[in-house]
């Protein structure tokens, strides 16, 4: 078994501990170029405790699956790169060799992820939209969408421009949260 492969192992564990704990994975329907088990468990990564996503984090998040993760989204793959600072070249490679991101890279990554969790998490729990609707609703478009439009909360400034720290991803998830409360934004 390769480190990578154990790692994702140990991944899996921590991710059957929070589904146990009622948590459920939320899969990305059919797109991307694998299937889900290249998937994240997006809501799973927002419900799961800081210490759950740190040892998540350390165990190493997979190059491969980091790429399925970025093509989801209606952006150029090369600006969701640029915003998450990771180099094209590295994250090929690693993926291609099958290994997992730098811790940083990977923290970033699924700061990320959690941002989708807490969305699609909002749709389900506000009663937007029943979960048969939640399931089909295209949670990526929406984010590459609100993420390149400018907000008065960042000064004019897209939240696609503050995914690059993980304090700017803290207030990209704010703001988010204001849109459940239905405070501007």
């Amino acid at each position: 078994m390769s480190e990578a492969q154990s790692r994702d192992k140990k991944v899996s564990k921590i991710l059957s501990r929070t589904e146990a704990a009622g948590m459920k994975k939320c899969a990305v329907r059919g797109r991307g170029p694998k299937g889900a088990s290249e998937e994240f468990a997006y809501k799973s990564i927002w419900t799961a405790s800081p210490d759950e996503r740190v040892r998540y984090i350390k165990s190493g998040i997979s190059a491969r699956k980091a790429k399925v993760f970025i093509a989801h989204f209606d952006l150029d793959q090369s600006v969701t790169l640029d915003a998450l600072n990771l180099k094209r070249a590295t994250i090929n490679k690693k993926a291609k060799n099958d290994e997992t991101l730098a811790i940083d890279d990977g923290e970033r990554v699924l700061g990320l992820a959690k941002l989708v969790g807490q969305l699609e998490t909002i749709l389900e729990s506000e009663g937007v939209m029943d979960r048969d609707q939640a399931r089909k609703f295209d949670s990526f478009a929406w984010m590459s969408n609100w993420l390149d439009q400018p907000l008065p909360a960042f000064g004019g400034r897209k939240p696609i421009d503050l995914l690059d720290t993980m304090e700017g991803q803290a207030m990209v998830s704010k703001a988010l949260g204001q849109i459940q409360s239905g405070a501007y934004a």
